[in-house]
């Protein structure tokens, strides 16, 4: 990754907080295992959204391609291989740290956060590297929240 990405990420993350999120209500680890999978079924939600419009900017880019250039559709595969790799980097991880609190119960919402918090921060990657432009021209789709730090 270069040192001009890392620096545009950083800065990105520290000046665009995801919105408030408000607590999960109190009640019963049952109660609170359902708030954090209704959150990460919205995360899910707009990754798929966020991907549905790579995919249909590729396919478009490499419709309109002058014979001999492949680039959009090389990045089209290359798109598609990162993201099964991301999937399996993000089982892999949220697996690891349910596993590191599988004495407790506080496992699910642990396992459950981690998933949120990379799918944002995924969801956001793929904002910035395949839905914006480096003119003024305005993004494909709006710029999605990133989880705050912490």
């Amino acid at each position: 990754m270069s040192v001009f990405l890392v620096m545009a990420l950083t800065s990105t993350l520290a000046t665009h907080g995801a919105p408030e999120t408000p607590p999960c209500p109190d009640g019963t680890t049952l109660d609170t295992n359902r708030c954090f999978s209704d959150r990460l079924e919205s995360a899910n939600a707009d990754l798929a959204r966020y991907v549905a419009a790579v995919r249909a900017r590729l396919k478009q880019e490499a419709k309109e391609a002058q014979s001999g250039d492949a680039s959009a559709a090389d990045g089209a595969k290359g798109f598609e291989a990162a993201e099964k790799a991301w999937s399996s980097y993000r089982d892999l991880e949220c697996g690891d740290v349910y596993s590191y609190w599988s004495e407790g119960s506080i496992r699910d919402v642990e396992d459950l956060d981690c998933q949120i918090k990379l799918t944002r921060l995924h969801t956001h990657t793929i904002w910035l590297q395949w839905l914006t432009y480096m003119d003024s021209t305005p993004p494909i789709l709006p710029e999605p929240p990133v989880p705050p730090e912490g």
